[in-house]
C-alpha cells in the first residue's frame, strides 16, 4: 500500500495499526479521482482521527466494472465449496484481529470497546460463518409441470451489487445485507 493511501494511526487505548485511506478498488487501494476526502471524527472529544479518500461517481463506476469484471472471469466459476471456505476464512480473520476492529470501532463511533469487541464482532464473525455453511447448500427444485414437461430453478449468483451505508460500521453492514438477501430472494421468486 502507498504510503499516501495509508497512516499510522495510535488510538486512545494505545492500539497501533495502519488505517487505509485509499478506495479499495479491483483488489488494490487507490486515491479518488477528484482529490475529496471525508474526514473522521473522534466522537468523544470533536478532534480529527484522519482523513480518507471519498468516492466520486467515477470511482463507483470503476468499482462496479471490476466487480463485474470479477464476478464474470472468476467469482462465477469459484465453486460453493470455495466461496464458503473463503467467508470462513474472514470469519475467522475477524475473530483475530477483533481487538483491533473494536479499537477502530470505539475510536470512530464511540460505541463501548467491549460491547464491539464482545457482541457486534462475535456477531459479525458468526454471520459469516452462517453464511459459510450454507454457501454449498443452496440447491435447486424441480417444479411439478406434467409429464411433458421439465422446470426447474436453479439458485446462482446474478451479478453485482453495491451497498450505501449512512454509517461507517461493519455490523451495519452486514445487517443491512442479510435483509437484502431476505428482500432480493422474494423479490427474485416473484419473477
Amino acid at each position: 500500500m502507498s504510503d499516501s493511501l495509508s497512516i499510522e494511526l495510535t488510538a486512545p487505548n494505545g492500539k497501533k495499526y495502519t488505517q487505509p485511506t485509499g478506495l479499495f478498488i479491483n483488489n488494490e487501494w487507490h486515491p479518488s479521482s477528484d482529490s475529496t476526502k471525508i474526514t473522521s471524527i473522534n466522537p468523544s472529544t470533536e478532534t480529527e482521527i484522519t482523513s480518507v479518500h471519498a468516492a466520486s461517481a467515477s470511482d463507483v463506476d470503476k468499482a462496479v466494472a471490476a466487480a463485474r469484471k470479477a464476478f464474470k472471469t472468476t467469482w462465477r466459476d469459484t465453486t460453493s465449496t470455495e466461496r464458503g471456505e473463503l467467508l470462513y476464512k474472514l470469519s475467522t480473520l475477524v475473530e483475530e484481529h477483533k481487538e483491533v476492529l473494536a479499537t477502530i470501532e470505539t475510536w470512530d463511533n464511540g460505541k463501548p470497546y467491549t460491547v464491539a469487541r464482545d457482541e457486534d464482532l462475535a456477531e459479525v464473525a458468526g454471520t459469516l460463518r452462517y453464511y459459510a455453511g450454507w454457501a454449498d447448500k443452496v440447491q435447486g427444485s424441480v417444479i411439478d409441470t406434467g409429464a411433458n414437461k421439465l422446470a426447474y430453478t436453479i439458485r446462482e449468483p446474478v451479478g453485482v451489487c453495491g451497498q450505501l451505508l449512512n454509517e461507517v460500521e461493519a455490523m451495519a453492514g452486514l445487517k443491512d445485507s442479510r435483509r437484502e438477501l431476505r428482500s432480493f430472494d422474494r423479490r427474485r421468486e416473484d419473477l
